[in-house]
């Protein structure tokens, strides 16, 4: 009996100090699978916004499109910013604001609503994701000419509490 009671406590106690180092938190990923292969990838998205680029077919320049991901899992295309005026590319105000930064122009405010993003990738328009600093190239989990569905979910991880933050000192 005492021998269970001993068992027992350094459970508990080893549960404790786990738990006292680690915790469970919830995070954003996007999941991005291939429709004719059995892939399937994920990308943590702790802040919720990432973008997807490309480089243009016509104008051959690069495309950024920022999206951010709600509560229930949508995706929303927030601003896209690009180079260069052509075909396929925005140039009015129908639905946001367009404005040239620094050559570059901007169009936000676009607040389009997806439950998935779709798309053949390829080597030549070099699709990629960011997520913070960090840049995923789609080529780097699918093969060329895969057609590519990118969703959000909900995932549990396991992650190490911080306890010694800089935040509020100077």
């Amino acid at each position: 009996m005492k021998i269970r009671l001993k068992l027992l406590i350094l459970i508990a106690v080893t549960l404790l100090l786990f738990f006292a180092i680690f915790k469970l938190e919830r995070t954003k990923v996007l999941i991005i699978e291939s429709q004719t292969e059995d892939v399937k990838h994920t990308i943590l998205v702790p802040e919720k916004k990432f973008t997807l680029s490309f480089i243009h077919s016509v104008e051959k320049t690069p495309v950024y499109e920022v999206f951010e991901i709600t509560k229930d899992n949508k995706l929303i295309l927030v601003e896209t910013t690009f180079s260069s005026l052509g075909v396929g590319l925005p140039y009015t105000e129908d639905n946001g604001e367009f404005k040239n930064e620094h050559g570059q122009f901007k169009l936000t405010g676009l607040n389009r609503e997806f439950t998935s993003i779709e798309m053949r990738v390829s080597p030549i328009p070099k699709h990629s994701i960011t997520v913070g600093e960090k840049t995923y190239s789609l080529l780097s989990f699918v093969a060329s000419d895969d057609l590519v569905k990118i969703t959000a979910a909900d995932r549990w991880m396991l992650v190490r509490r911080n306890y010694f933050t800089m935040e509020g000192t100077e």
